[in-house]
């Protein structure tokens, strides 16, 4: 029953982002090997996405920007860097995907059941009607402010306690102008523009 509420959920969530295809779950595998490198490969990558490996302190390792493809691979080897825990980072405009990797004794380990996904917000603005919504998989809270060019904050909201958080603004009253849209959550901080004609 909880498969099939997070499948209803990212389908509303699609919905919401108006997209008309769940074309952009792109599929991560870790492949070990019996040295420290392993194979990151990633099947269906459908827009712009970056490949990250970062230490335990959250310091990019490496970084590697990736086009549309139906698959990529990539070999690292982790050699050079000392016994420990990794993250491996796979991130689009739509979510990022977190998976830890384990250097010990000789190898590179990871679950790929183990994989973390969470979403980014995303906004909709149409005619004055501004829509943000958020997959919340992991009871996420999402902060919202409205910011005019002088920094003022215009409007502000706090959602949480649902699986889609979700809120529409009818900006119809705002002048003419550019804004941003201030999105927090999961510790991130997310600026999207938006300009009222």
């Amino acid at each position: 029953m909880k498969h099939l509420k997070i499948q209803i959920s990212i389908i509303y969530f699609l919905l919401l982002v108006n997209l008309t295809k769940a074309d952009h779950l792109v599929d991560l595998e870790i492949i070990s090997s019996n040295n420290y490198s392993f194979v990151i490969q990633l099947s269906d990558v459908k827009y712009d996405t970056k490949c990250l490996l970062l230490n335990q302190r959250g310091e990019i390792l490496y970084k590697e920007n990736i086009a549309s493809t139906d698959i990529f691979q990539r070999s690292l080897n982790l050699t050079e860097l000392p016994d420990g825990n990794y993250k491996l980072r796979i991130e689009d405009n739509y979510k990022i995907v977190t998976t830890i990797l384990t250097k010990s004794k000789g190898r590179v380990v990871t679950t790929n059941e183990d994989k973390n996904t969470t979403f980014k917000p995303q906004i909709m603005l149409k005619n004055k009607q501004l829509n943000v919504s958020l997959l919340a998989l992991n009871n996420e809270k999402l902060e919202i402010s409205i910011i005019d060019e002088e920094h003022n904050i215009i409007s502000e909201k706090k959602l949480s306690g649902s699986v889609n958080l979700g809120q529409s603004f009818d900006l119809s009253q705002l002048s003419s102008g550019d804004y941003t849209v201030q999105l927090y959550t999961n510790g991130k901080i997310y600026n999207k523009p938006i300009s009222l004609k």
